[in-house]
């Protein structure tokens, strides 16, 4: 990408983000459940939980998320605090989510009631892990995974490793809601740690619309394409890069950008004249 190229996208996709209806789309996104909670703490937990099972179609995921949050008497944080695992343990038998069993989300819920009475918080535990000195979040992230591993077994790809090279979704998107400033969206209850060493939630929304921007020209969905994106977007804000990302990503969730080429839809697209593949569909 030219500079003259890289500061007509900057404009283009800073425009976008500005006039994006964050607030409205916020509702129909994982993060509306901990936005239920006004303490910290609750909101943490919740968060955890929302981005840990933030996959597949919304109504399910949200679904069981719901079931867990409901046996917590929505109030997360103490009910880790008091947690009880022979008590417990059976409330969880018939829930299930996709190919996660109830004895899968009683260990996840297990492990998080470790984590909170060893350290306090997710934030504690995180902070006493992160180091300015990294690159970027990934070295830190990972120390966090093997700390979280290490006080109960749980499926990997639930709380999966930045060290294994896969893209960590859900870890980076747990992130940006409590790193990134409170904007009606992100939380920022995490100031320890810089935005601009955040990593962009890589979800197939994102990765299909940065190739339309020429944001990456990585073919696979790993660790490496999502540090692409987010250098990308560092260019035109350093110190915010992943602002962009709940705009980008409820693009594709919209269908205002869907996978199949949509001529009319397109031609509207406030992204048209940064966009590869509109471009070719409108000429």
């Amino acid at each position: 990408m030219t500079p003259l190229q890289r500061n007509r996208l900057a404009a283009v996709i800073e425009g976008f983000y500005k006039n994006a209806p964050s607030i409205r789309q916020r509702d129909e996104d994982p993060i509306a459940i901990p936005h239920r909670h006004a303490d910290p703490k609750d909101i943490e937990v919740a968060a955890w939980l929302s981005a840990a099972l933030a996959f597949g179609r919304v109504s399910l995921f949200r679904t069981v998320i719901e079931k867990i949050l409901a046996l917590m008497h929505d109030t997360p944080y103490h009910y880790l605090m008091t947690f009880d695992p022979g008590r417990e343990r059976p409330k969880f038998q018939k829930l299930y989510y996709r190919f996660y069993t109830g004895e899968d989300l009683f260990s996840l819920v297990s492990q998080l009631s470790r984590a909170v009475r060893s350290f306090g918080s997710l934030r504690t535990l995180f902070s006493s892990l992160y180091q300015e000195e990294d690159e970027d979040i990934g070295p830190s992230l990972s120390r966090f995974v093997a700390t979280m591993r290490g006080l109960t077994a749980t499926p990997p790809s639930l709380i999966p490793s930045p060290a294994s090279g896969g893209a960590c979704k859900r870890l980076n998107l747990y992130l940006r809601w409590m790193v990134r400033p409170n904007d009606g969206v992100d939380f920022g209850l995490w100031k320890e740690i810089p935005p601009s060493r955040l990593i962009i939630p890589l979800d197939a929304h994102v990765v299909r619309i940065s190739r339309y921007l020429g944001l990456t020209k990585r073919l696979s969905p790993n660790w490496m394409m999502a540090k692409e994106i987010t250098e990308s977007l560092r260019r035109f804000d350093p110190i915010d890069p992943l602002k962009y990302d709940f705009a980008l990503c409820h693009l594709g969730i919209s269908g205002a950008c869907p996978i199949r080429p949509d001529r009319e839809k397109c031609k509207i697209c406030p992204l048209l004249s940064a966009c590869k593949r509109g471009r070719r569909l409108i000429r």
